[in-house]
């Protein structure tokens, strides 16, 4: 299966995604399709207390252990019928991962290192909060560090998945503790799956080389 092949490689041991199911919300159903396909791989490739696990995407964050044992369909269904919100509370979600942590009495490495949100809305119009990711994140920041997690906060990937620009799949990184991708295309999925989520300028060169409106190009000598 896919994930064997990322497991022996020991990518995404320590990820954990948070899936949006509304289909409501949803532009495409592949869209839909794609948040639970990656939520089930992360799932599988994390190890313990976070292997089988997956949040759904709303106000109130809850850790779900996927039904299914192994039948893909059954555990498909499982996710696509989680509770399903239209936004998202930041902080309760980094709560909910250290509430956890602090109760299975974690060493720091066995902290999430990456919270994938695979999302329609965008980062901004997903939030509850009243106040700014900046103003969030420190609070975020305090409570680790109180709890004996400092050094080891979770770092987000927000990625939006119905608004592909390719010219853009990676917005600028202005905000502390948080990536952004923006749409999906197979080509982006390739380089996020490759590079375990990491995403630099020479992989959006190959991205934007890859485009469609490149392949007819020939070279002349």
């Amino acid at each position: 299966m896919v994930e064997d092949g990322y497991s022996k490689q020991g990518k995404f041991k320590n990820w954990l995604a948070v899936c949006d199911v509304n289909p409501r919300f949803m532009d495409d159903e592949v869209f839909l399709e794609v948040s639970i396909a990656l939520g089930l791989l992360l799932s599988e490739l994390s190890e313990e207390p976070w292997k089988g696990k997956v949040i759904q995407f709303s106000r109130e964050a809850q850790l779900h252990s996927i039904q299914g044992g192994d039948d893909l369909r059954y555990k498909y269904e499982f996710v696509r019928r989680m509770s399903r919100g239209v936004d998202l509370d930041f902080e309760k979600l980094f709560d909910l991962i250290l509430q956890v942590a602090v109760n299975e009495n974690l060493k720091p490495d066995q902290m999430i290192k990456k919270v994938l949100v695979l999302s329609n809305p965008d980062f901004d119009s997903a939030s509850v909060a009243q106040t700014s990711w900046e103003i969030d994140y420190q609070a975020i920041q305090s409570k680790y560090k109180e709890k004996g997690y400092g050094d080891v906060v979770p770092h987000m990937v927000f990625w939006t998945l119905s608004t592909y620009n390719p010219e853009k799949p990676v917005a600028p990184r202005t905000q502390p503790g948080v990536s952004i991708l923006n749409g999906f295309s197979n080509n982006l999925l390739k380089l996020f799956l490759d590079n375990e989520g990491e995403i630099g300028p020479d992989h959006l060169m190959e991205l934007a080389i890859s485009d469609e409106r490149y392949q007819t190009l020939t070279v002349v000598d």
